[in-house]
């Protein structure tokens, strides 16, 4: 299932994180855990792929760039015990000989993710912790990308802050920490 996303979001210290959750208190619709899990490989980082397994309220997604497939519990741990596995996404890997067996595992990041439903989109509040960092973020999801720029500048104003562009995505965020 193919799902492009339209997202303006930056990173927020903590004090500024709680604030915000604090102000939107009342109108948070959802507030989870999500997980993601990172599989690597040589050959997926040359092509600047991405693959990964989200756990979220009980179910799984493995996601390949654009890709998502929703798998089960028992799939995840198939795929973390290099087991074959056929479907959409390993068979695609299979083709650029991209193994299972060869994928290393490991990696995660943890959110904790408040959603609030705004007439322009989806804002969500997102408290990060991997490699033993901890990180806070804004997100705003929407349809329109003008639209929906207008609205988060609109936003974040109260609060100060200046929106120039996407703060790095969660998995560069983990990547430069592993890397530090």
């Amino acid at each position: 299932m193919e799902h492009i996303e339209i997202e303006f979001k930056m990173l927020l210290d903590e004090k500024l994180f709680h604030q915000i959750l604090k102000d939107y208190k009342k109108q948070i619709t959802d507030s989870y855990q999500q997980t993601n899990y990172y599989l690597f490989h040589p050959e997926l980082e040359k092509r600047k792929y991405s693959l990964r397994i989200r756990e979220k309220k009980g179910s799984y997604e493995l996601t390949l760039k654009e890709l998502n497939l929703d798998i089960n519990q028992e799939i995840k741990e198939m795929i973390f015990n290099h087991q074959d596995i056929s479907n959409e996404i390993f068979d695609l890997l299979k083709k650029e000989k991209i193994y299972i067996k060869d994928l290393q595992c490991g990696d995660y990041l943890t959110t904790i993710r408040h959603d609030i439903l705004l007439l322009d989109g989806m804002l969500s509040l997102d408290e990060n912790e991997y490699n033993h960092h901890h990180d806070y973020e804004i997100e705003f999801e929407v349809n329109d990308s003008k639209k929906g720029l207008e609205t988060f500048k609109e936003i974040i104003k109260p609060y100060h802050l200046q929106y120039t562009s996407n703060c790095p995505s969660k998995i560069k965020r983990l990547l430069q920490a592993k890397n530090q």
